[in-house]
């Protein structure tokens, strides 16, 4: 009787002390995954602003590295779940600006592209303004 007392008790405990490992490490991806989030609305932000600088040399390789950025995190954010095309259309960007044959294309249109991540900055799962900026970079480089 004893042995299935004690071995009843160490289940009890050996249950408990998973759920509590379990419980903690959903905790810590739940905080891993805002924490990425919010990196990535501070990384859209600052495209958001470079968008809006006097365009010369510096601020063109500026806005090419914060698009870049924010392109290569997307993949790892909860909004790209909801949005599909997030990543992508962040991508097509960041190649249209690369590319000489449609980076002036794109930034004669940096008024337009500044409130597209004005939107994206309050919310990054915006699936309209996703498809603006497809939109954009299919008009400017894809389609010449």
């Amino acid at each position: 009787m004893k042995k299935w007392v004690y071995l009843s008790l160490f289940l009890v405990l050996g249950f408990i002390i998973l759920r509590f490992i379990y419980v903690d490490d959903n905790t810590e991806a739940r905080n891993l995954q805002n924490a990425i989030d919010a990196k990535f609305k501070g990384e859209l932000s600052s495209v958001r602003d470079s968008f809006g600088m006097v365009m010369n040399d510096y601020t063109y390789r500026s806005v090419l590295s914060n698009v870049s950025n924010v392109a290569s995190i997307s993949e790892l954010t909860s909004y790209e779940e909801k949005n599909g095309d997030l990543g992508i259309s962040l991508h097509n960007l960041y190649i249209s600006l690369r590319e000489d044959r449609s980076k002036d294309k794109v930034l004669s249109r940096a008024e337009q592209l500044m409130e597209i991540f004005t939107v994206l900055v309050t919310d990054p799962a915006s699936k309209e303004a996703t498809d603006k900026l497809l939109q954009i970079t299919d008009e400017t480089f894809f389609r010449e």
